[in-house]
């Protein structure tokens, strides 16, 4: 074997082990990638879980004993919380829920961490919270655990 079919030889050795460590690292990302799919979409499902029991509840404390209540009657929006007689999950409303933050295990993803904030919203700007009591509650529920890249945030809404 001459010099030049050893160079020849080298190139196409090393030409095979750039393809070879870019195959692996494609594979590597990919399986990265679906396994963030996977994490992604069981925080869903637990974020969405803990929206559905939310939604079960009644609308505010006044309205669970009064359904035709005036505004005026709701929980304050600084006193959103549940009180210091209730814990979760035995809540009787919407903005018990406020500051909750709670861990569920899950058979196949592990831990995830909830936290959950209720605000009283203008449905024209539901975006922004306001500090005056209103007939509409913004429930953002954040979903995080060590597994995945970024929190989950689902939002929803619940109107009275």
């Amino acid at each position: 074997m001459g010099g030049v079919q050893m160079m020849l030889v080298l190139a196409a050795l090393t030409l095979l082990s750039i393809l070879v460590l870019s195959l692996n690292r494609a594979k590597l990302f990919s399986d990265e990638q679906l396994s963030q799919a996977e994490y992604m979409m069981e925080a869903t499902a637990v974020g969405q879980t803990l929206i559905n029991d939310i939604h079960t509840k009644e609308f505010d404390a006044a309205t669970a004993t009064d359904p035709n209540a005036d505004v005026s009657a709701f929980t304050a929006p600084r006193s959103l919380g549940h009180g210091w007689w209730e814990s979760y999950p035995n809540f009787n409303d919407v903005d018990d829920y406020n500051r909750l933050r709670t861990t569920i295990s899950t058979p196949r993803a592990g831990s995830f961490t909830l936290a959950c904030r209720v605000h009283y919203v203008d449905p024209a700007q539901p975006n922004t919270p306001l500090g005056v009591r209103t007939r509409t509650k913004r429930i953002t529920v954040s979903v995080t655990s060590p597994f995945l890249n970024d929190p989950v945030t689902l939002v929803s809404y619940k109107s009275y």
